[in-house]
């Protein structure tokens, strides 16, 4: 028996060696690729195939839906894409999302502290600088006397002040667009002052019969007054007041935290009068 199964192995082993046996094995392992794949496909066909006809059927039974009763459809959809129902859970927290910090606004008290109690608004002066000539005469009923005419030319410096009444100031905030609207009063000339240090004379033709006196220099000087205001109010005299004031104000109220950072200050003048030079 040993004999039997030792020639066998012998002959076995002989057989595995040859030829055939080798070409034997690679044709068994290329049928089990091949099997191996054709089962891949089918399974991979049949399942889509599968799915297919699922969602074909889904596609036939909404359409068979629709046709029956479209009313019916609709409303199914429109529960499908309605809204979630709100709980007072999301109530409370669709609130909190939503809630907007409160709009900073002016204090109407603190403007108007600013304006008619801290501010100061100073005077404008205008100084100038004029020529004026005398002429003089003594007459007796409507008779020049003879030696008695005296004339001169005088220079002169003089110096114009304007302001306003600030209590006068109308001021208001618009707080949804974020101005301050301030409306300044009518302007007016506070003083006019000649200076007396600055007379020069030329031209002078003076006699011992009728002199030149103090009251011929201030009074030519006066007689100038009107006039060298209306020059002056045309030249800018009130606007200049109002800028001085506009500049005073915009440097003040820019310093309140609110105003600089969110307030557009707009100013309005009075009509510029109009003067005859």
């Amino acid at each position: 028996m040993k004999n039997f199964f030792r020639k066998f192995s012998d002959s076995l082993d002989a057989y595995i060696e040859t030829k055939q046996f080798r070409w034997f094995r690679r044709l068994i392992i290329a049928l089990g690729f091949t099997v191996t794949g054709c089962v891949c496909f089918l399974a991979g066909f049949f399942l889509n195939r599968s799915d297919n006809m699922i969602y074909q059927s889904n596609i036939n039974a909404m359409t068979r839906t629709i046709e029956a009763d479209p009313a019916a459809a609709a409303a199914e959809q429109s529960a499908e894409n309605a809204a979630p129902e709100t709980t007072e859970e999301t109530a409370v927290t669709t609130a909190v999302t939503t809630t907007q910090a409160p709009k900073e606004t002016l204090s109407r008290e603190l403007l108007d502290s600013y304006i008619y109690e801290d501010l100061k608004f100073q005077p404008y002066a205008y100084r100038y600088s004029n020529t004026a000539a005398f002429h003089n005469r003594t007459t007796i009923e409507d008779f020049g006397v003879p030696l008695t005419k005296k004339s001169f030319t005088i220079s002169y410096e003089g110096i114009i002040t304007a302001g306003f009444d600030a209590e006068n100031i109308t001021v208001e905030n618009d707080d949804d667009n974020y101005i301050i609207r301030i409306t300044f009063p009518e302007a007016y000339i506070i003083s006019h002052e000649i200076d007396e240090d600055s007379f020069e004379l030329e031209n002078v033709q003076d006699n011992f019969f009728n002199p030149i006196t103090d009251s011929d220099l201030t009074d030519t000087c006066e007689g100038q007054n009107y006039r060298m205001e209306q020059q002056a109010i045309a030249g800018g005299l009130y606007g200049s007041l109002y800028r001085m004031a506009e500049n005073s104000i915009t440097e003040y109220l820019n310093r309140d935290s609110i105003i600089g950072a969110k307030y557009r200050i707009e100013f309005i003048r009075p009509e510029e009068p109009y003067v005859i030079i």
